[in-house]
């Protein structure tokens, strides 16, 4: 059954901009509402916070609560791409009566959503209170209806829409207007942090900041500071890290890394320097402490685990690497981002690490114009972790990642294979955002082992461009990486790949000055470069924090082979399913 709605009365994501009506400005509200239970999760999905979500999941199920100022109708779901369509709909509102209307709907193009004939999201509570109106609703994460959005680790994008009055039926809203919608993306299935944070009694925090520094008018800088690692009379840890963003910064502000920098000095601490243009000759800092990317929040460190300072070869001095990200070039951008961090005395059992898998990032990553789906595969050797773990007795157990490429990325699936057979991802985002790379806690720790490797894939869509994209620190280049989370920390810091293209010629850089000549809309240049793909050799690296002052620990080269038994995810528990 359709409702009948025009397109232009409800669209949820609306690439319109009328002239917003008065009602449409509503104050701003600071304080955030009470849910009815407690929740694991919550987001202020408005800049305003005129729009609260809660919500909480189980193996099977999700459920939301969402607190909206407003007396009128409210509107939410769930879209691959951040639009009206396609997307997962419910509707509801609180009557004059008190009486709570509900319904669970979807789109089959950009006009009026349509109730569906299975009902599967449930109302749980609705209700209006001092803030607004709640409703309290919950689902299957697989519905096993089509109509449905299918919840998984992905990334998800999360719709929303109010009114200001109650609709007299489902068949004759009106439209929200432009300012009372919007998108977010999310990961339903890890743990989000709240939006605001209680250090526990006995922690303390400390800051790396920038201090007022003015963004060039180019498209790509990496800004470094040098700090030293607070002092004290014994081993504290890190719990916990958030980012500090410049109110108005957000969008120029692209990643955050923190290496340890063993080589460093009490006279290198403040110093200012653009990371790879005029770094100093003393500095050798590669081991990653904190990654923290585009669209990120804080991040805790399990119960369990925590990074360890003020014990021999724990960091005594870290440097911050700031990647500023300014397309348009603008002039006049002062910055002072950084990131926080919450430590405690009270020690946890284990020290946590951080393994850098991937691409290395250079040119030698290639990807050609014209493609929907390009696949770039790239390899942490069984080799490296084999040096990391030092004997069969010994593991790794991995609990988060951040997952990261750029803007032609559209999905990263971190591999786990032993030896011929491929075990269940270690994490996987196939809708990645570019602009939401949050780090992602796993549902259950992952368990490395000794003669383990894994590999990083990364699929691209370069169908706008006309020219190949290379690997490299800008934006518009591209990365390929995984950090791992782990614990206990190991020796190794870095495990990356890189194809030598030795079909061409025996010097890599000027294979992929070749390739980047060729005719990309040649059918026959693209088979070539695949067959020189299937067979290049690659160059693998394993670098160590204890050896600074060799940036490659170990090096290997080999083609890293396809895995025997290929991972099968286990069949949707649906009628009819397989």
């Amino acid at each position: 059954m359709a409702l009948n709605v025009s397109y232009l009365l409800f669209l949820l994501v609306a690439i319109c901009f009328g002239k917003p009506s008065p009602e449409d400005k509503v104050p701003t509200t600071t304080s955030k509402p009470t849910p009815t239970e407690s929740f694991g999760n919550v987001w202020k999905l408005d800049v305003q916070g005129n729009f609260w979500l809660f919500w909480k999941t189980n193996v099977t199920h999700i459920t939301f609560e969402t607190h909206v100022k407003t007396k009128g109708y409210v509107g939410f779901g769930l879209s691959s791409n951040g639009k009206m369509f396609p997307s997962d709909i419910v509707i509801g509102w609180v009557d004059s009566n008190g009486t709570t209307h509900f319904k669970d709907c979807h789109t089959e193009g950009h006009y009026a959503p349509i109730i569906d004939s299975s009902q599967d999201w449930f109302l749980l509570l609705g209700k209006e209170d001092n803030f607004g109106t709640v409703l309290k609703f919950t689902r299957k994460l697989d519905t096993c209806d089509n109509n449905d959005y299918l919840i998984t680790e992905s990334t998800i994008k999360v719709i929303y829409s109010y009114h200001p009055d109650d609709p007299a039926s489902f068949s004759s809203l009106t439209w929200h207007g432009a300012e009372r919608r919007g998108a977010k993306s999310l990961m339903l299935l890890s743990s989000v942090k709240a939006n605001e944070y209680i250090p526990p009694s006995d922690a303390e925090q400390f800051d790396l900041l920038h201090n007022n520094f003015h963004v060039p008018a180019r498209e790509t800088t990496y800004q470094c500071k040098v700090f030293k690692v607070p002092h004290k009379p014994q081993k504290y840890h890190m719990i916990r890290y958030e980012p500090v963003i410049t109110p108005g910064n957000e969008a120029y502000v692209h990643h955050i890394l923190v290496y340890s920098c063993p080589t460093a000095t009490d006279a290198d601490v403040g110093k200012v320097y653009e990371c790879y243009r005029h770094r100093p000759q003393n500095l050798k800092c590669s081991d990653v402490v904190i990654a923290w990317a585009v669209g990120g929040v804080a991040f805790d460190f399990p119960s369990n685990a925590g990074y360890s300072f003020m014990t021999p070869g724990d960091p005594q001095y870290l440097v911050m690497e700031t990647h500023f990200n300014n397309p348009t070039m603008k002039s006049g951008i002062v910055d002072s981002s950084g990131l926080r961090i919450t430590a405690t005395h009270t020690i946890r059992q284990y020290d946590a690490g951080i393994l850098e898998a991937g691409a290395v990032v250079n040119k030698l990553q290639f990807v050609p114009p014209h493609e929907k789906d390009f696949l770039s595969r790239h390899s942490c050797s069984q080799q490296c972790l084999q040096e990391a773990l030092v004997t069969k007795q010994n593991s790794m157990k991995a609990f988060a990642t951040l997952l990261h490429s750029h803007l032609l990325g559209t999905s990263i699936i971190a591999r786990h294979i032993r030896g011929d057979v491929e075990l269940e991802p270690l994490a996987q985002d196939l809708s990645y955002d570019f602009d939401y790379q949050d780090t992602r806690m796993f549902p259950k720790e992952r368990e490395i082992k000794y003669g383990d490797r894994l590999i990083i894939d990364c699929h691209y869509d370069s169908t706008e461009r006309t020219k190949p994209t290379l690997g490299g620190l800008s934006t518009a280049e591209e990365m390929c990486l995984a950090f791992i989370y782990y614990y206990p920390k190991t020796k190794i810091s870095k495990c990356q790949s890189m194809p030598l293209y030795d079909q061409i010629g025996s010097n890599p850089g000027h294979n992929v000055d070749t390739m980047y000549s060729w005719n990309w809309q040649n059918q026959d240049v693209k088979n070539k470069f695949q067959d020189v793909m299937n067979k290049t050799n690659v160059y693998h690296k394993c670098d160590s924090h204890l050896h600074p002052g060799n940036p490659h620990y170990q090096q290997h080269v080999f083609r890293d082979p396809e895995p025997r038994v290929k991972y099968t995810p286990p069949p949707r528990q649906c009628p009819g399913s397989q």
